[in-house]
């Protein structure tokens, strides 16, 4: 039998796990050699993994060793760390359940969006609100609803200006007088 199918059958309870795929684990460990439980005081032991270059893979010598640093710590930028400057509301028409991707990839980008679902079917518009709200909640954002059938997104850390809280709405939104955040 193949090795796959022998796979499938042990996976589905149909046959037993071959013992042998157990054998060597005990050659690897050595008691009183872990690491992770150095005595304090004393610095760990560097770890080092194998790293093949092209010359060992064709045979001719064996990989190198170089050491990993567990340590290594990088400090955020302070670009990464300031917070994100003021965005129009990107605004998108829904009315297809494919459409609500232009929502999603907006959002991720931390750009506030405004979404109608105006000529969006009932249920499409039901499918779609759900699908924000999940995407809301799981990027932790603020989701309100500005219309009888529009809703504006703001990801997280992100307030909009007086100045497009205005625009939106002159062109008709109920959008709330206080900041978000």
């Amino acid at each position: 039998m193949s090795a796959m199918w022998n796979r499938t059958l042990v996976y589905l309870g149909l046959k037993e796990e071959p013992d042998e795929v157990y054998d060597g684990l005990a050659d690897r460990f050595v008691p009183g050699e872990d690491p992770d439980l150095a005595p304090v005081g004393r610095p760990a032991p560097v770890q080092r993994e194998r790293i093949a270059s092209p010359a060992a893979t064709a045979g001719a010598r064996e990989p190198e060793l170089h050491a990993v640093d567990a340590t290594n710590v990088r400090p955020l930028r302070a670009a990464d760390m300031a917070p994100p400057a003021p965005q129009r509301v990107a605004q998108v028409m829904v009315v297809r359940f494919d459409d609500v991707e232009a929502v999603g990839a907006r959002y991720r980008t931390g750009q506030p969006v405004l979404f109608e679902l105006s000529e969006a079917p009932a249920a499409t518009a039901r499918r779609v609100v759900d699908f924000v709200s999940g995407l809301t909640y799981a990027l932790r954002g603020e989701l309100t609803k500005v219309g009888a059938r529009a809703f504006l997104l703001v990801p997280e850390g992100v307030r909009l200006p007086v100045d497009e809280r205005r625009r939106l709405t002159e062109l008709g939104y109920r959008v709330p007088a206080r900041p978000q955040a």
